[in-house]
């Protein structure tokens, strides 16, 4: 697929490894939306720098565990452009907790988010790719923590193990009209909370030597937009951490 002037849809666009997405799928010359949740000021900062690249953006405020928030998103979409060629599932939390500490509420909200936000927007997505003669990709978020179990991170392991699942299923479902596929990154952007030697610590656990950053998310993310025969991947971007 080529990206200039098609419709995108970046979840949690408004900053981090959302945000560079979005950015960068401006820069190929592609009409963005985002949604955020509690961003609001961010929203509007990132969707003037889409702008800026001289297309058009939209910023809507979304909790996508809610099914009503999701519909709303889709129909703000259709009243601006009438499709939709690519979403991009990235927002996500990441709460640290020891497992016989993770409460109900917890787990429901790393799993509302995380999970049931995917899930009903690769949902609302496929309907309207499925009714294009385009068709659409889908490029999920997921993490190296739906790999591998990250002891401190059990809820969050499990919701994107959720989404590796989420995206082969749907590749088969909407195949061939749309192309799903999953990024598993490592190390790439610092999460809250850490300090700097915590992180940098990762780095002697990664073959590379070296810590990622979401450019490296960036490029996965082109790659699986214009891969027109590969679907139902899961490409890892960890630097060798995996191995």
């Amino acid at each position: 697929m080529e990206i200039r002037d098609r419709i995108a849809l970046v979840t949690g666009g408004a900053h981090r490894v959302g945000k560079a997405i979005a950015l960068a799928l401006a820069r190929e010359g592609a009409h963005v939306a985002i949604t955020y949740h509690a961003s609001a000021d961010g929203a509007q900062q990132t969707a003037a720098e889409i702008e800026a690249c001289g297309v058009s953006a939209l910023a809507v405020r979304c909790d996508q565990s809610d099914p009503a928030q999701v519909a709303a998103v889709f129909d703000a979409l259709r009243a601006r452009w009438g499709q939709l060629d690519i979403l991009v599932n990235s927002a996500a939390i990441m709460q640290s907790k020891p497992f016989l500490d993770i409460t109900p509420e917890d787990w429901d909200a790393t799993l509302g988010l995380n999970l049931r936000g995917p899930f009903l927007f690769s949902q609302h997505a496929g309907r309207m790719m499925l009714a294009q003669e385009t068709g659409g990709v889908i490029v999920n978020i997921a993490d190296e923590a739906g790999l591998a179990p990250w002891p401190r991170y059990v809820h969050h392991s499990i919701s994107k193990a959720g989404v590796v699942m989420l995206t082969r299923a749907t590749a088969l479902v909407l195949a061939p009209t749309v192309r799903v596929n999953a990024i598993a990154p490592g190390p790439v952007f610092k999460p809250d909370g850490w300090t700097d030697e915590r992180w940098d610590a990762l780095r002697s656990s990664t073959p590379l030597d070296r810590l990622g950053s979401p450019q490296d998310v960036c490029n996965a993310v082109l790659y699986l937009i214009h891969a027109d025969f590969v679907t139902g991947h899961v490409l890892v971007v960890d630097g060798g951490r995996a191995l």
